[in-house]
């Protein structure tokens, strides 16, 4: 069995802090902000990888699946943490794209 990777391992073992964007509930990509889920597919894409983007089976967490910085793994974010938060933390740990949309990783 793989090892499962977690943003604590992304982030180079430092632990981060999340904002929440919702209090209760499920989670719902509906909230997140599309300018950062698509500066994130982009960070990611250009360095080789690829996201997988889907919910836990109870719906209650978004479960993101990367791929292409090493061995594949799931991050598991609950809906009070800030799921924008997630995706510019992921993509500054691929690079980072520059105005232009240019790759700087």
């Amino acid at each position: 069995m793989a090892n499962r990777r977690t943003a604590k391992d992304v982030n180079h073992g430092e632990r981060r802090e999340r904002r929440s964007r919702t209090v209760e509930g499920k989670a719902n990509y509906i909230l997140a902000d599309a300018e950062m889920m698509r500066y994130c597919i982009t960070a990611v894409a250009a360095a080789g990888g690829a996201l997988r983007l889907g919910y836990t089976r109870d719906g209650g967490a978004y479960a993101i699946g990367v791929y292409g910085d090493g061995e594949p793994y799931t991050d598991y974010v609950r809906p009070n943490e800030s799921i924008d938060e997630y995706f510019r933390e992921l993509s500054e740990s691929f690079g980072g794209i520059v105005g232009d949309g240019s790759f700087t990783g």
